[in-house]
């Protein structure tokens, strides 16, 4: 078992850009006009689009447990305002609703529903997207390094399509970057392996960013004006191939998104559990009070910790009792991520698992 247990915690990445993402209780929606009945539609938005956020599954609301607490979806805002968001129509300024939810209500929401949980502290993927276009061929969506004026309504619709996947990206929570598309990008990947989706070469021209991992993206429209495309990610030791279509006239970008997160967010997820397990972390080189501050701080953020006290204190090594409820794997995996704490190990003792780590100061 502990052999079992060393070996999947040795598969999680070591990379440390992995970050916090904040706006996760709260949502803007569009709304028809400030009436009650669209704030109460709004509100009802709001809270799945929170929930969405949160769990990692864009179905989460077909989930039956979760249904009863949509009677009376108000009991859980804190703050609530109307104000501009952007539309697809820039001449038309629409109406959002925004709206904030009580953190500690929303996370008893998904305990008694037994809803999985996407920690905060999330993954950061470098993204490729590729698109074949029938006038300029193939070529990556983000790179601007093409300056001939003739091509500028291509460019803003390359600019569309990029805007459209950032802010799907952002109702999901999850943080991004794209590539330079600099000289070494050029020479590592060219469009038409990554279009290839081409993960034996994708993944090495990836690695300079020091990303927890990667998307490849590739799509086009068809004569009838179908968008056809497929998406290939690597992260936390696992990978997915899917393909999407949308037909002309359609919304493909959020689609392909939702579809993309759903699976990926299947390795960070996990579900609150009624009992949590304890576990021992030391952490060495702990060696002011300005440290020990910091670990316990970095310790609180985290959702799977439900509780923590001190069990020893030994020179610059600080021993803490941790409550969880995802597990060892995902707390490990959430203390690489936050790039403070280098790994040294995992032993057992007295039949709980003790992970063991270094401090890595800012």
């Amino acid at each position: 078992m502990k052999r079992i247990l060393v070996l999947f915690l040795a598969c999680f990445s070591l990379h440390s850009l992995a970050e916090e993402v904040a706006g996760l209780y709260s949502g803007l929606v569009p709304v028809a006009n400030q009436s009650a009945e669209a704030r109460e539609a709004g509100v009802r938005q709001a809270l799945a689009q929170v929930l969405i956020k949160l769990t990692g599954n864009s179905e989460i609301m077909l989930t039956p447990s979760i249904q009863s607490f949509f009677t009376n979806p108000n009991a859980f805002v804190a703050a609530i305002g109307f104000r501009n968001m952007p539309s697809a129509d820039e001449t038309v300024i629409q109406t959002g609703l925004e709206v904030s939810f009580a953190r500690q209500a929303i996370d008893q929401l998904i305990r008694q529903a037994q809803l999985p949980v996407l920690p905060s502290n999330r993954p950061k993927l470098l993204v490729w997207i590729v698109r074949d276009d029938a006038l300029m061929g193939r070529g990556f969506i983000g790179d601007y390094s093409v300056s001939d004026s003739s091509v500028t309504e291509i460019s803003e619709d390359a600019e569309a399509v990029l805007q459209a996947f950032d802010q799907a990206m952002k109702q999901r929570g999850m943080p991004y970057q794209l590539p330079n598309f600099d000289l070494q990008d050029q020479l590592s990947l060219s469009v038409n392996e990554a279009w290839s989706l081409r993960a034996d070469l994708i993944g090495p021209a990836s690695e300079r960013y020091q990303t927890d991992g990667w998307i490849a993206l590739r799509f086009y429209t068809t004569s009838t004006g179908e968008v056809r495309g497929a998406w290939l990610y690597q992260s936390a030791g696992r990978g997915q191939l899917n393909d999407f279509r949308a037909l002309a006239g359609e919304e493909f970008m959020a689609t392909a998104v939702d579809s993309l997160v759903d699976s990926l967010a299947r390795a960070y997820t996990y579900v609150p559990q009624l009992n949590t397990n304890e576990l021992l972390v030391q952490i060495s080189g702990v060696d002011s009070f300005k440290k020990y501050q910091a670990v316990l701080a970095q310790f609180k953020k985290l959702e799977v910790v439900d509780s923590l006290e001190i069990s020893a204190v030994k020179g610059d090594q600080l021993t803490l009792a941790v409550d969880v409820e995802g597990g060892a794997e995902l707390l490990h995996s959430a203390l690489l991520r936050s790039g403070r704490l280098k790994d040294l190990g995992t032993t057992h003792t007295n039949l709980r698992v003790k992970l063991e780590y270094s401090w890595v100061s800012e």
